[in-house]
């Protein structure tokens, strides 16, 4: 794999992911979760791919618990929580993407070397 196109596509999701983070619309938001997976999916399903996704899941494991942390003190300050529960419920669905992503990749990598 070219290593100035792997970069390229790592930009590629990361700014997705960035996207999906706060856009509200929910034909845009199928787009980028659309988008997301194809740039994912760009270089194959190989073991360096499911490293690249395991590490996306586990930055989204703690961002989701950010988020929770942020919420809670939020509503003990007494204050608005529906725009964070928002950013939490997209962190959530971009966490979902990659999980399912993930075992896609791992179940192709299973099926190369059997």
């Amino acid at each position: 794999m070219n290593e100035t196109a792997q970069f390229v596509s790592d930009l590629n999701v990361a700014r997705f992911l960035e996207k999906l983070r706060s856009e509200r619309d929910p034909g845009i938001r199928a787009s980028l979760r659309r988008l997301l997976v194809e740039e994912a999916d760009k270089f194959g399903r190989s073991a360096e791919r499911l490293r690249n996704v395991q590490q996306y899941t586990a930055e989204g494991r703690h961002q989701i618990e950010m988020q929770k942390a942020l919420i809670a003190k939020l509503k003990a300050d007494g204050q608005d929580v529906r725009p964070a529960q928002r950013t939490l419920s997209n962190l959530v669905e971009i966490q979902r993407i990659f999980e399912e992503y993930r075992r896609v990749v791992l179940n192709s990598i299973d099926r190369n070397r059997a």
